[in-house]
């Protein structure tokens, strides 16, 4: 979601893994040892991250060729650089988590950083390295407390001269989310480093979060094996198999849940049933949500048609992403954010048959809300007045435009109006926006429910409890969003079906509101979105399923789902398009039977049937539902 906060693009898989070095080193040994001194930032250089070239043959030998521990084994050899202050480092017991290790290093970044180098852990390494030398560090990270979208934490493992010009011979982001991941990070080294020249790094300089680090190894193997020989860390998820059993189970369910037979009976002027009318069913709209955020402006400003084009072809529903938001119309983000131009968005869309969700009314954290809002935090009455006002006006002014509203945004960590006024003032919000827009229906939103892995999680937790708690204290919450932003820690399908049972019963329809995978394999990122789609699309309780922008000229991290920069298609582009215009649309053909009629298995939705006898054609417009009659249709 965009909210003014930087973000950074993931690099590939295979520059992530270094980063855990440091923290091995850390786990190794006490915390007590751990020595805190500042130090002047280095300078960043490129990172690099050589792979095989063809002249690296594998040598076959790995797993019999034992190489030289270059990370050492004691803690005390460890400082903490940088701005020390912010961030608190411990070892901590993680035995019985199911890990080849027993104790992992505690990494709690307690404030906001500029640069990931603002704050990290070191080690010298006392051996001699090689320039050429093949080496493999081993890792294991897992996030504690995040406030990234995906649900993941980072750090960034980084081997470099310990001085001027700071050379590298990796730089490797890592990132896992509330499941223990490990990493395979094979790379040589760029230069020779005398012993006690080079050092390891873990950065810490990013959003506050807690990430652990344990099992490190970082192992040289000098020239005795190739780059080649190394295992990498691909990028899976549980369930990504061609036979994988939850497939055939999801086909079933979209069989039953999202389809029913339309019927169709063809009568002649005197109302006798026609046999062998040619009867073509047509879908021109799914019942199912397929949506997309969307830019105002770029719909109603003259120009930009590709992209007005793929909304018109690809989506039935849309959000706007940030249009609605406070912040810029309140003026903090410049000119040309007004409700005016957010309802000519509206407007755009729904001359074109797309209903548009409204996001969103409260985001109830300093960061995300007006200065003028900031200014009132020692005023407790001015600021709840200043808040219900805003949910009223906003909500009046586009009353009877939208189908969704997000009342309520991202509370687990965006709490500041909670602490000052108290939760039931969530309460007060869903009742005045419902209120003053009585159709509209009124949503929940969270990231990092459906991503990060499966299993439970604080943030998962505290989801369901104020969902609870809106519910008991009489909110009229009508739906639940979970926002659906994935990086490298993708969950599977069985874990997302889980999780969405857990809330299913609840009682409040489903929507994924904010879909995207930030990943640089294109193919891996086709294959998630296909199989996303389909897990999401065969759960009883999803109404629908919205990305977060599609084009990467459009897109919080130029990495959309869809489109490339030149409005090439992506292979999930391809994914989706097929998913959507073909796998989950009907579109079929048949003749009546003696008795005049004929049925066909379809999707719920809109359709245009057509009854062709001679030289006659009629053609009916009709909506499947679950409870939808017998089209009839009477020749001339």
């Amino acid at each position: 979601m965009l909210d003014g906060r930087p973000r950074r693009r993931l690099l590939p898989e295979g520059m992530r893994s270094l980063g855990c070095l440091v923290a091995a080193c850390l786990l190794l040994s006490p915390a007590s040892c751990l020595k805190q001194r500042p130090e002047a930032s280095p300078v960043v250089t490129s990172p690099t991250t050589p792979t095989p070239s063809q002249s690296d043959a594998p040598t076959g030998k790995y797993g019999q060729v034992q190489g030289q521990q270059l990370a050492g084994s004691g803690i005390e050899a460890f400082t903490l650089q940088g701005k020390a202050e912010r961030a608190a480092i411990s070892v901590v017991s993680v035995e019985g988590q199911g890990q080849p290790f027993t104790k992992a290093v505690r990494a709690e970044v307690k404030a906001k950083n500029q640069n990931p180098w603002d704050v990290q852990l070191a080690l010298k390494v006392a051996q001699p390295v090689n320039a050429g030398d093949v080496i493999l560090a081993t890792v294991y990270v897992k996030a504690e407390a995040s406030r990234a979208e995906s649900g993941e934490a980072q750090t960034e493992l980084v081997m470099e001269l310990s001085r001027e010009p700071w050379s590298k011979s990796v730089s490797y982001p890592l990132r896992a989310a509330s499941q223990w991941k490990k990493f395979f990070v094979r790379f040589k080294a760029e230069r020779s480093y005398a012993a006690g020249d080079a050092q390891l790094l873990f950065r810490l300089g990013y959003e506050p979060q807690t990430v652990l680090i344990g099992g490190v190894t970082v192992e040289n193997f000098g020239n005795r094996l190739a780059l080649a020989d190394l295992p990498t860390t691909p990028i899976e998820y549980p369930g990504m198999e061609a036979e994988a059993p939850w497939r055939k189970a999801a086909a079933e369910r979209i069989e039953k849940l999202r389809k029913r037979e339309l019927a169709v009976r063809v009568l002649d002027k005197q109302k006798k049933p026609v046999r062998g009318a040619e009867v073509s069913l047509r879908q021109t709209k799914q019942a199912f949500g397929f949506g997309s955020a969307v830019v105002a402006q770029t719909l109603t400003r003259p120009g930009n048609d590709q992209y007005k084009k793929a909304v018109e072809e690809l989506f039935n529903v849309a959000v706007l992403e940030n249009n609605l938001k406070w912040q810029p119309l309140a003026g903090d983000w410049g000119e040309g954010w007004t409700v005016e131009a957010a309802t000519k968005g509206v407007e755009w869309l729904a001359q074109r048959g797309i209903p548009t969700r409204g996001h969103v009314l409260v985001w109830p954290s300093f960061r995300n809300l007006p200065r003028s809002v900031k200014a009132l935090e020692k005023d407790p009455p001015k600021l709840r007045a200043a808040v219900s006002q805003h949910v009223t006006q906003l909500a009046t002014a586009m009353r009877g435009k939208l189908v969704h509203w997000d009342v309520l945004n991202e509370p687990f960590d965006n709490h500041d109006l909670m602490d000052l006024l108290g939760e039931d003032v969530m309460v007060d919000w869903f009742k005045l926006a419902r209120a003053a827009d009585p159709t509209a229906k009124l949503f929940i939103n969270d990231y990092a429910i459906l991503s990060g892995g499966g299993g439970t999680t604080a943030h998962r937790d505290n989801y369901e409890r104020v969902i609870k708690l809106l519910i008991d204290k009489g909110a009229p919450l009508d739906g639940v969003g979970m926002q659906g932003h994935f990086g490298t820690s993708l969950t599977g399908p069985e874990d997302m079906l889980q999780i969405l049972d857990r809330y299913a019963k609840l009682g409040k329809q489903i929507w994924i509101t904010e879909y995207d995978v930030d990943l640089d394999d294109e193919e891996l990122a086709a294959r998630f979105t296909q199989d996303f789609y389909t897990t999401l699309f065969s759960h009883p309780a999803v109404g629908g399923i919205l990305m977060w922008g599609f084009w990467d000229g459009a897109h919080w991290h130029k990495n959309a789902p869809l489109f490339r920069q030149d409005w090439s298609l992506k292979p999930a582009g391809a994914a989706y398009r097929k998913l959507v215009l073909e796998t989950f649309r009907t579109n079929v053909d048949g003749k009546t039977d003696a008795g005049g009629a004929y049925t066909a298995r379809a999707f719920f939705g809109s359709y245009d049937v057509e009854v062709k006898l001679g030289n006659q054609r009629k053609v009916a417009r009709v909506e499947l539902t679950a409870d939808s009659p017998t089209v009839t249709v009477q020749l001339d």
